[in-house]
């Protein structure tokens, strides 16, 4: 084991608490590193910090997560990672939407730069009770992940979810089936 180190540049962004959640290494010295930080209003933004060739690169706020959360304050957090190679990476986690309510969203990595997180294809539909999170995700290779997570259906009952992404593109999230003989 070498040296803990404060994760470069999440200082500047954390007012409070930083939390680092999930960790996913391609390869020795290839990893992402994602969770939430606490910004200067109290509310939680998530984060990515890339290391490439051994040297970290400084956190940053997921890409595009301001657009999806419209400005509201909430808690928005990076609950899983996955890498499939170095620079091709996926973060999932929830964010907080224009109305208050907690939605699943996923970002990608591609060779090294980061496209904008997006909301999870097909959970606005799933999610009419309003609380949504990817938790866990897996990549097999660029552009080809796996994610699940949960939502709360109009019967205010918690269910699960998968999507998945190929050659770049998230399909719709499913409703994941559960075997009658473990209801």
């Amino acid at each position: 084991w070498g040296k803990a180190i404060e994760v470069p540049g999440l200082a500047a962004l954390n007012s409070g608490t930083a939390l680092l959640v999930s960790v996913s290494c391609a390869s020795a010295g290839n990893c992402l590193a994602g969770g939430s930080y606490q910004d200067r209003r109290d509310g939680g933004q998530a984060f990515v910090a890339s290391e490439r060739n051994g040297r970290w690169g400084k956190a940053i706020e997921v890409p595009g997560m301001a657009t999806l959360t419209a400005g509201v304050f909430g808690f928005n957090q990076v609950y899983s990672v996955s890498c499939a190679s170095a620079g091709n990476c996926t973060a999932g986690g929830q964010y907080t939407d224009g109305s208050m309510n907690t939605q699943a969203f996923v970002a990608s990595q591609r060779n090294g730069r980061w496209r904008t997180a997006i909301e999870v294809p097909g959970t606005a539909t799933l999610n009419a009770g309003g609380l949504a999170q990817v938790s866990s995700v897996s990549c097999a290779s660029a552009g080809n992940c796996t994610a699940g997570g949960s939502y709360r259906g109009g019967s205010r009952n918690t269910q699960a979810f998968v999507v998945s992404q190929r050659h770049g593109r998230w399909r719709k999230a499913i409703k994941a089936a559960v075997p009658a003989t473990l209801i």
